[in-house]
């Protein structure tokens, strides 16, 4: 079966399974959480945008790996004796660590336009981890890209399957609302919903925190970890600003003015 094939049954599996579980164990600080309209047509786009960011820049980055690493044959010799558990472990701490800074970077207010599509979600369910302009998902990608080659998992079909499930089941479980048992033990060292929930509040005083994919102690050993207890009002998600769908998707910060703003603008004139 062709690997686009196997990620688009993972994901509506998984995806499945998870918004199962989530309606019967919902979080008691959120409402339901609706799949928007704008996802239902978005998803579509959006697996076709990943197909093309792959086929795209996949070359390139694998490129620029092989360029990197020509100097690193005896680390890669060393990496080809570990197990495939101790090779999906490592790659996953590494690239969680580089996906944590990108992350950073993409809240930055020189990066944060290519970004706020994403935070444009009002309800968080296994639709929403998909959305996203085609930047937004080559910074997301290129951790994943760069260190795949450097431990040999694109030459172990264990490893794909294995990181192909880990990554799904990670993507829809923290854009759902899915309570989890001794959650606040887990968040020691893995993203959780609860916390997930956190880093898409209204308000960036709170958004801007809790930047791990997979591991949380990247948030904790550089103090952006908030927990969702230390939030009084879990509010709105989503975003102040009132962007227009379109330019969120191409990155441009134009506004779309409100009734309010219409009516203002019409009493200056």
């Amino acid at each position: 079966m062709p690997e686009e094939l196997l990620r688009l049954l993972a994901f509506i599996v998984l995806g499945i399974i998870v918004w199962a579980l989530a309606r019967r164990f919902p979080m008691d600080e959120y409402g339901p959480q609706p799949v928007e309209p704008f996802d239902r047509w978005f998803l579509a786009v959006a697996l076709a945008l990943g197909g093309a960011v792959d086929v795209i820049f996949g070359p390139a980055l694998n490129a620029v790996a092989n360029g990197l690493y020509a100097w690193a044959a005896p680390a890669r010799q060393a990496v080809a004796g570990w197990s495939v558990t101790t090779q999906v472990l490592v790659y996953l701490i590494t690239t969680d660590f580089l996906g944590y800074w990108a992350h950073r970077l993409m809240h930055s207010s020189a990066v944060w336009r290519i970004h706020a599509m994403h935070h444009s979600a009002r309800s968080l369910n296994w639709f929403s981890g998909m959305r996203g302009t085609p930047m937004d998902m080559v910074f997301i990608l290129a951790p994943g890209a760069l260190m795949a080659p450097l431990f040999l998992l694109t030459e172990s079909h264990t490893a794909f399957f294995i990181l192909l499930f880990i990554q799904m089941a990670s993507e829809h479980l923290t854009h759902s609302n899915l309570r989890l048992p001794f959650v606040r033990q887990l968040e020691w060292f893995l993203v959780t919903p609860r916390m997930h929930f956190i880093h898409h509040h209204r308000d960036m005083a709170y958004g801007n925190s809790n930047y791990g994919f997979y591991f949380s102690i990247w948030d904790h050993l550089f103090g952006t970890y908030i927990d969702s207890d230390d939030v009084p009002d879990k509010g709105p998600l989503g975003l102040m600003e009132d962007y227009t769908m379109k330019s969120l998707f191409l990155g441009v910060r134009l506004t779309e003015p409100t009734a309010e703003k219409g009516r203002a603008q019409s009493a200056q004139a």
